[in-house]
């Protein structure tokens, strides 16, 4: 006579679901952070973009040859078309401030933020200008600010 068998082999419903629910969360933890991941890489390859275009806008500016420097220069005076940027990005040239001639005294640390601002000083241009220039990019917005000083030649 054959025995009964009751012990079946392979698994039951409650194992084979907490397995599924084990492996459901743990893709789902990966898979989020792989996105994460990729947004944040995204994110990152802008603003390098953005900030090499932001140098490459102040070494356009500083140029000498390219841009002449212009007495009390306003933001509208220094061009920069021609200027290689790739799409989906904007530069403009924010401010111009002016450089008020007041040299450092002895004895007193000199800071050029108080003596640099607008509008063109009234005994006109001292022969250095602090230009900023914005770089922008639209999807997503990133904006990278940078500060160049151009002086006289």
């Amino acid at each position: 006579m054959l025995p009964n068998r009751r012990d079946e082999d392979g698994f039951s419903l409650v194992e084979v679901l907490v397995t599924i629910v084990i492996v459901g969360i743990t893709f789902a933890a990966l898979l989020g952070g792989l996105i994460t991941t990729i947004a944040v890489s995204s994110l990152h390859r802008k603003q390098a973009t953005a900030d090499s275009v932001a140098r490459s806008a102040a070494e356009w500016v500083k140029d000498s040859v390219q841009t002449p420097y212009a007495n009390c220069a306003g933001a509208g005076t220094y061009s920069l078309s021609g200027l290689p940027k790739p799409s989906g990005y904007s530069v403009a040239i924010q401010s111009v401030e002016y450089w008020d001639g007041a040299g450092p005294v002895v004895g007193i640390p000199y800071s050029l933020d108080s003596h640099i601002g607008q509008p063109c000083p009234a005994g006109g241009d001292k022969g250095v200008q602090r230009i900023t220039i914005v770089v922008t990019s639209s999807d997503p917005p990133i904006s990278e600010t940078v500060q160049v000083l151009k002086r006289a030649v």
